[in-house]
């Protein structure tokens, strides 16, 4: 009898741990998306200003400069792909973290 009390207590004590770790880290987690999202935004339109730029002087440049500029144009998209589908990963990872410590919770 006096070792389930104490399995009980510890079990109490390790939940009680274990939400306060899940929340720390939603919070971390939040914190990270808030910046990623908001470094997004600065340069969600650099690829798009860049082929609007590339355009306005394709008249103006050799044939060479304009390959070049095409080649960095899709190395510019690839990038803004990549930093798209951080943003969403992030976001995703925050969702299922908060999902885990709503579950946590219940347990705890």
């Amino acid at each position: 009898m006096f070792s389930k009390k104490e399995e009980k207590k510890l079990r109490s004590e390790l939940g009680k741990k274990n939400v306060q770790l899940c929340k720390e880290a939603v919070k971390e987690m939040e914190e990270l998306y808030a910046d990623l999202t908001a470094a997004y935004k600065d340069i969600d339109t650099v690829a798009e200003e860049f082929l609007q730029f590339m355009a306005d002087i394709n008249p103006r440049i050799n044939e060479n400069d304009i390959a070049k500029m095409k080649g960095f144009a899709q190395k510019l998209s690839k990038v803004d792909k990549c930093a798209r589908d951080a943003v969403r990963d992030v976001r995703d990872v925050l969702r299922n973290q908060k999902k885990r410590l709503k579950e946590t919770q219940r347990e705890a």
